[in-house]
């Protein structure tokens, strides 16, 4: 009880502290959206014109009212509206979330799911074709940015064979494509957490002597060493949940998926307050449901934390 006391207390504190840091560093932008939403609206930068936008945007108040208003207004249900669309945030929210949280956690899915066979397979046989394969694949990923593939799959693909039309239709290809190379970008670290996880297990007692007893070294790592390697597992991903929503920006440009990493790009672009502090807050919001069910899921694998 007294952990997961600390455990709510801890993320409690983690909210208002980065809600207060989020609020005073937007501020702090060189540019203000009172000056991008004249821009916009072809207005002269006069003082007189500022001063009105300012007070319709509610950003003459002091900074204690405005950061009191905005967060007890985000606890309620209220996000604000974007000041530079006057659009509701929560409702251009949920309209753009899926798109990201779709793209995010299905990438993190499928790259832990081919990880995990990956990794079997490189700590059965060192050095053999998925050992090379998945050191290759890891160094590979960290040498080239994403949005390299990008641009030579929708070359090939889309311009040179034109199999696919990437930018038009209801951009199911598009959305497929992006997932696939989230999910490419994971495998390779991955899959070396989980080939040195099993090389490990492979030296522990209980799996010698099994193999010792013949039965076959594959049939003892797959059926009876998988949990000590999936709780390395799953503390690797756990990390990666926090980029769910931010990780494709990038790859959202690059496709032209309406996602909420796009939209989050176009509000920097015009130092929206708003939105930039409602994306933090979802994030840590996000972040705190990925540990609290991550952590019951490494409970239930680990037995040593039951003891």
């Amino acid at each position: 009880m007294k952990k997961i006391a600390l455990f709510f207390i801890k993320w409690i504190l983690i909210f208002f502290t980065g809600s207060i840091l989020i609020f005073a560093v937007v501020r702090l932008m060189p540019t203000s959206p009172v000056d991008h939403y004249l821009t916009g609206m072809s207005l002269p930068l006069t003082d007189e014109n500022r001063e009105i936008v300012t007070r319709s945007m509610g950003l003459d108040q002091p900074l204690l009212k405005q950061y009191t208003t905005w967060i007890t207004g985000f606890l309620k249900g209220d996000w604000g509206k974007s000041l530079t669309s006057r659009l509701d945030i929560r409702t251009e929210f949920m309209a753009k979330m899926p798109y990201s949280f779709g793209i995010g956690l299905g990438g993190i899915l499928l790259g832990a799911f081919f990880a995990y066979f990956l990794g079997f397979g490189a700590a059965l046989h060192r050095n053999g074709f998925c050992d090379r394969f998945s050191s290759a694949l890891s160094v590979f990923t960290q040498a080239v940015p994403g949005f390299i593939v990008a641009i030579l799959i929708i070359y090939f693909f889309g311009v040179k064979l034109k199999a696919v039309k990437f930018f038009t239709g209801d951009g199911k290809f598009s959305v497929f494509t992006v997932i696939v190379i989230m999910a490419f970008y994971r495998i390779g670290p991955w899959a070396r957490v989980v080939r040195n996880a099993f090389r490990e297990e492979m030296n522990k007692s209980y799996v010698r002597f099994s193999i010792s007893r013949g039965i076959p070294k594959n049939k003892v790592l797959f059926f009876h060493a998988y949990k000590p390697v999936l709780c390395c597992l799953v503390s690797a991903v756990m990390s990666d949940f926090a980029v769910v929503f931010g990780a494709s920006s990038v790859l959202e440009f690059a496709f032209t998926i309406p996602g909420l990493s796009y939209f989050l790009v176009r509000c920097m672009q015009h130092s929206d307050y708003n939105v930039i502090q409602s994306y933090i807050l979802v994030v840590i919001v996000w972040m705190f449901f990925v540990h609290l069910v991550l952590n019951v899921i490494l409970e239930v694998l680990d037995v040593r934390r039951r003891k």
